[in-house]
């Protein structure tokens, strides 16, 4: 089931918002962990749950035992047992496909060694999908009770009600602690209050983003991107196509999911600040999925010696960093590299910081965008070799010749627009109120959402629910 569904518009939400409204205390905080487990079985299978209650009895109980533990060597094996646990779960639901294809590879190329082991096909199994993000979320939770930066949650149906969220359960954004638990317990004494115009406002502003331009892009560049070699005008066109696609699907996604946290009193995290008027490929990372960003920092970049070690060492945490980060997006090696050349390009930055600085605003912001849209090829090919056949076409310049095709047209129709939107408006989620919207703004925004709602039985599923 998804946000974009007549199901999830006419059944879902208004049971789930008017029972919400209804109840208090526990009950509320069990209707909420309920919900969200139904919304993520019918999302999936049902056996989807079972990782992911896993994930949250194994932390549920280890915190108050690293809370209460005296000495410092049992804390650390408690810690150890959740850290193992949880990124177990995920390196064997995402990552045992990829290791078996490797495994099989390198049995190929020292001649196969005779049959493959039976063994290694138990390793192939189906990714429930937003592992990634509740592994995330649980991970920070216990190491901040490590740390002593967060006391131990008692309540075990508070602690399923932020694990399970729904609106942010499959896509992010990626919520902490102190972001989720306190509203929970807030709206579980005093109710729920639902923001209306807010929430609405975001709803629709990231269901036209999705049904109306990500999907179109989407319906545009996947057939092109199916022919074995393009033409540079075409190479062009769905690299800058699906750099817009996959900024307006995903951030279309965050914004329906804080309008929905909007409308049961919960504030999440801003995920996205105009990524594309960023000027420089740190300023990127600081407006992309910041949650994401800010994790990564927070307990990657930071614990390897951050900014205050020595020059090679910052560069060494920078792309270990972006390597990890690169994987936790999926499981091909395509998005490893995608994170080391995000990783390449923040080392590059640090070492040219005060030339490039100097330019002007509109070349700094050029050359991010074109440097991040070029590293979409990795994320998007399914392949290395079809990610290189890509770069060979962007410079295919003798055939660029020829009449376009329609769907060329509209596909740089998109562009041009898409681009206009990204350099002009900033992101939704940071507008506060849909009145302070002059009314040909809202009677604007009201009709094409009325046209997005019409378009949603062609839509597809979220870019990230693959993550």
């Amino acid at each position: 089931m998804l946000f974009n569904s007549w199901q999830f518009l006419l059944l879902y939400m208004p049971i789930m918002l008017g029972m919400s409204l209804q109840l208090r205390g526990q009950w509320l905080l069990r209707w909420i962990a309920l919900a969200s487990y139904v919304f993520y079985a019918l999302f999936g299978e049902t056996w989807f749950l079972i990782p992911m209650f896993v994930t949250t009895v194994l932390d549920f109980y280890l915190a108050p035992l690293i809370a209460r533990a005296s000495s410092p060597r049992l804390r650390l094996t408690l810690l150890c047992i959740s850290i193992c646990g949880n990124l177990g779960l995920l390196v064997y639901f995402k990552y045992s496909a990829l290791l078996l294809r490797t495994s099989l590879k390198i049995w190929s190329f020292f001649g196969g060694l005779g049959p493959v082991p039976a063994w290694m096909w138990t390793y192939s199994v189906f990714l429930p999908p937003g592992i990634s993000f509740y592994t995330f979320q649980t991970l920070s939770y216990v190491v901040d009770v490590y740390r002593g930066e967060a006391p131990p949650e008692r309540n075990f149906a508070k602690f399923a009600s932020f694990v399970s969220f729904f609106p942010h359960l499959i896509a992010g954004p990626l919520t902490r602690h102190h972001q989720l638990l306190p509203p929970l317990e807030k709206i579980s004494e005093k109710g729920v209050t639902p923001r209306w115009s807010e929430g609405i406002f975001l709803f629709s502003i990231g269901l036209i983003k999705k049904a109306l331009i990500a999907d179109r892009i989407a319906i545009l560049i996947d057939p092109m991107l199916g022919a074995t070699s393009l033409s540079a005008s075409t190479a062009w066109g769905c690299l800058l196509g699906y750099s817009l696609q996959i900024y307006f699907d995903f951030s279309g996604y965050s914004d329906m999911a804080i309008g929905l946290g909007r409308l049961l009193s919960v504030e999440l995290p801003q995920n996205f600040n105009s990524p594309y008027q960023a000027v420089s490929p740190r300023d990127f990372w600081r407006r992309w999925h910041m949650t994401l960003s800010q994790w990564l920092r927070d307990y990657l970049y930071i614990p390897l010696g951050g900014s205050r070690a020595s020059q090679g060492r910052v560069f060494a945490s920078l792309m270990i960093t972006m390597f990890l980060g690169g994987l936790w997006h999926g499981a091909q090696w395509t998005f490893a590299i995608w994170g080391l050349y995000h990783g390449a390009l923040l080392v590059i930055y640090r070492l040219l910081k005060d030339s490039w600085d100097r330019w002007a605003l509109w070349a700094q912001r050029a050359l991010t965008f074109l440097l991040i849209s070029i590293g979409w090829i990795f994320f998007r090919s399914e392949s290395f070799a079809r990610a290189v056949s890509w770069c060979h076409d962007l410079f295919a310049f003798g055939s660029a010749l020829g009449a376009w095709t329609l769907e060329q047209r509209k596909l740089w129709m998109y562009i041009v627009g898409g681009l206009m939107v990204v350099n002009a408006f900033p992101n939704a989620s940071s507008y506060k109120k849909f009145d302070v919207l002059p009314a040909l703004w809202q009677v604007g925004l009201g009709t094409l959402t009325v046209v997005a709602i019409l378009f949603m039985n062609y839509s597809s599923n979220f870019l990230y629910f693959q993550f």
